[in-house]
């Protein structure tokens, strides 16, 4: 809950500041928001943000982007302080091409992108170069503010693509050995009673989770991957053996032939009975 709120209406179309906090002290005791877009770069230290009612858990050499008009504020968790530079810019800096970098970098937020050690050295430069400009507020400096903060938002623009797609393989591949779990499961224990509740249970995850993401890693449902690990096996059994239908429904998992009849005749175009006796040596 906002109990207290500031808003800020600067009259800049850019504004940058380094602080060197020593003073844990020094940080936002109230929610604030602006009319303009804010990036937070912390050089050194460790920040809590809280923007639109979510908590960030902000590191050294992380960049946090925000959107305007949200409604945000940050504290220090530690008494060692931290340093930082905050930015905020408008939209009038950039042209209509350009302002599809404020789309994907503040719209679709609030992000906090982590800088890689090899890019941190050209991120330093960028934002020393701004502070260094602004500060100086020479002859042509708006211009090459302009320029400078154009840089930086294609890098930051590059490095959220980047993180992204790092999250999403992390994630993906995360996905594949739970999926890799269950198929292996299914593949060791497909002749007992197998439902997705018993999975559900056995992997503590939710039905929807894992059928949605089986679906999702393999292309097909988990009950058509168990009819056919089951069938697999009761081909086998109808050639290698003289087992009776019956016998082998119970052995790959089904209550009764008439389920195995069904599944068998769906899945391979024959009963069990005239498979057997199409591909059975004589």
């Amino acid at each position: 809950m906002v109990n207290k709120l500031n808003v800020s209406l600067r009259k800049e179309s850019f504004y940058i500041d380094y602080d060197n906090e020593s003073n844990p002290r020094n940080t936002m005791k109230h929610y604030h928001l602006h009319d303009d877009y804010e990036v937070f770069y912390l050089i050194e230290g460790e920040r809590v943000y809280f923007i639109n009612g979510k908590k960030f858990e902000v590191k050294e050499n992380n960049l946090v982007f925000i959107d305007k008009n949200v409604i945000h504020k940050t504290k220090v968790d530690h008494i060692s302080g931290s340093k930082r530079v905050v930015m905020n810019f408008c939209d009038s800096l950039l042209s209509d091409d350009e302002r599809y970098l404020l789309n994907y970098l503040f719209h679709t937020g609030p992000y906090v992108i982590s800088i890689p050690s090899s890019k941190r050295k050209m991120i330093e430069n960028l934002v020393r170069n701004l502070l260094q400009e602004y500060t100086a507020a020479e002859e042509g400096a708006t211009i090459y503010i302009r320029s400078l903060l154009i840089q930086f938002l294609v890098e930051s623009t590059r490095l959220l693509k980047d993180q992204t797609k790092r999250f999403e393989k992390t994630t993906h591949d995360h996905h594949k050995q739970d999926i890799a779990e269950i198929i292996k499961y299914i593949n060791t224990y497909f002749s007992h009673k197998i439902s997705l509740t018993h999975l559900a249970q056995s992997f503590n995850m939710s039905e929807q989770y894992i059928s949605r993401l089986f679906k999702k890693v393999t292309g097909g449902s988990l009950i058509n991957y168990l009819n056919a690990v089951r069938v697999n096996e009761a081909k086998k059994l109808l050639l290698e053996t003289n087992m009776n239908i019956a016998n082998i429904s119970k052995r790959v998992g089904y209550g009764n032939n008439v389920h195995l009849w069904r599944v068998f005749k769906q899945l391979t175009g024959f009963s069990p009975n005239r498979y057997r006796e199409t591909y059975k040596a004589k």
